[in-house]
């Protein structure tokens, strides 16, 4: 892993290098509860506070974040083994979240008029409320992006924020902490905690926070969701994903190999809707597969200028190899190169057995599988044989084919003729179905995941009584069955 714990301490390294990065103490249970005690009081007024104050802070944010883009980027990369690009992608695509997210902050919970239908006399609108303080436990593998995103979220629907970063990658929610305080002068709105499971458990269990977020593994977002549950605390779950690409035989060959390539490598496979599983239609699949093939054996993972980065940790490292090593005893396995350490050599599984490990379980590495299909309707079967259903991609030129197979395939997203960039679409709600998860992140969806919605009823005209009240007319049930004939049958 990427942090040893020890006497209460977290002593981060760089997984590509091993470099001793900086160490600091875990957060205790006793401290997170006068830390969401802070957080309470300062949701008294911030959870009324107007729309334009919150725009104003995620400015104050965003102009922070664009100060320090390289430290920022220097950050993610030392404590995740990441590439430079792949950090400027983050800072990137978080810088865009924070923008469009503020900007449709009206849109998604300002006052919305609702039809009173019979009752002409009365006025009905809806309003979004803040929950309270939200508790938001954020991940390793993009600890930007996964962090702002649900971050900015609950704090532009009015929420203070109590944030546990992954143990792994502590720093890159340090230095954002430090430029919130820089920048925006409201340190009770925004306050992380750090430490292992023991923190994430108090947060999610105290009465003190009212919404819970996780982005995550499926055997974590199962206890939360199991914890929240008699509490009736609303939670949003992203977890993992298995996703599957199909490949149509009228779909332009070399794109779909070079999306199959990006799709499955960037970020190391470290990716939740990452290409794992490739499905190409039998005309066309011995030539994916040698296009494939030569593209990974050309690839390397390691240090300096190669294209793929390290496994940030451990727990990752052994499960990869294992699945690889499963897979060598039935199937044909082409491996690119690796340096010695914390690297996976890309690789491409060739048909493998569906009771194998890699294709029954997560894999979150450089690896991809492909299978040949002959129907669209087989496509279908290999596609949803998992319990995931986070993303998939489809490549073809038949928009009437695309269309027969995106709404069979279980998944909360489909990308057509394209890959991962769904995610960096902020209006577009994202999260997964099954085992992937439970609400939406992103969007309008998103914004409204951290509110409760209020329905609100005025009358405009009073009389001294209405007609169907105590003391009714004898008439009354008369007109109302005249009504119901007139008006619904």
């Amino acid at each position: 892993m990427s942090v040893r714990i020890s006497n209460n301490t977290l002593e981060v390294f760089d997984p590509a290098t091993g470099e001793d990065l900086t160490q600091f103490p875990m957060t205790s249970v006793q401290e997170l509860d006068s830390i969401l005690q802070t957080a309470k009081a300062g949701a008294e007024n911030y959870n009324y506070s107007s729309f334009f104050r919150r725009q104003k802070l995620m400015t104050q944010l965003q102009k922070g974040i664009v100060r320090r883009t390289d430290e920022f980027i220097d950050t993610i990369c030392s404590e995740t083994g990441k590439k430079p690009d792949e950090g400027l992608m983050e800072v990137f695509i978080s810088l865009e979240h924070i923008k469009q997210s503020s900007h449709h902050l009206y849109e998604a919970l300002g006052k919305r008029s609702r039809r009173s239908g019979i009752l002409k006399t009365r006025k009905a609108w809806v309003e979004y409320e803040a929950m309270g303080v939200a508790g938001i436990i954020s991940p390793w593998n993009y600890p930007l992006i996964l962090t702002v995103s649900p971050l900015v979220e609950a704090l532009l629907a009015g929420n203070p924020v109590v944030l546990k970063p992954s143990e792994h990658t502590p720093l890159t929610t340090k230095l954002l902490k430090k430029v919130w305080d820089e920048s925006t002068e409201r340190p009770e709105l925004f306050q992380p905690v750090y430490g292992a499971g023991e923190i994430g458990n108090a947060l999610v269990a105290s009465p003190l926070t009212d919404v819970i977020c996780f982005t995550g593994s499926t055997a974590i977002g199962r206890k939360i969701a199991e914890t929240c549950a008699p509490l009736f605390k609303p939670v949003i779950l992203e977890l993992g994903g298995k996703d599957p690409m199909i490949i149509l035989e009228d779909a332009e060959i070399d794109r779909s190999v070079e999306a199959a390539i990006w799709g499955g490598l960037s970020n190391a496979g470290q990716t939740c809707i990452s290409v794992e599983r490739i499905f190409a239609q039998q005309k066309i699949y011995p030539e994916i597969v040698e296009k494939l093939k030569e593209k990974i054996q050309t690839l390397s993972s390691g240090k300096g200028d190669t294209p793929v980065g390290a496994i940030s940790v451990d727990v990752s490292l052994d499960k990869i190899r294992d699945q690889i090593n499963d897979a060598k005893n039935n199937s044909d396995v082409f491996e690119g190169n690796a340096d010695e350490g914390r690297f996976i050599p890309p690789c491409l599984v060739v048909n493998p057995p569906f009771e194998a490990k890699i294709l029954q379980e997560e894999t979150f590495g450089p690896v991809m599988t492909i299978h040949p299909f002959q129907t669209d309707n087989d496509a279908i079967e290999l596609a949803n044989k998992t319990g995931y259903g986070l993303s998939a991609s489809i490549f073809g030129k038949s928009k009437k084919r695309i269309g027969y197979i995106s709404r069979r395939v279980h998944a909360g997203a489909v990308a057509i003729n394209d890959v991962l960039t769904h995610y960096g679409i902020a209006d577009l709600p994202f999260g997964g179905k099954g085992i992937s998860g439970m609400g939406k992140v992103h969007g309008k969806e998103g914004l409204r995941a951290f509110s409760y919605q209020k329905s609100y009823m005025s009358n405009w005209i009073s009389f001294k009584s209405e007609f169907w009240w105590y003391k009714r007319s004898k008439k009354f049930a008369q007109v109302l069955r005249k009504w119901i004939k007139w008006q619904y049958s």
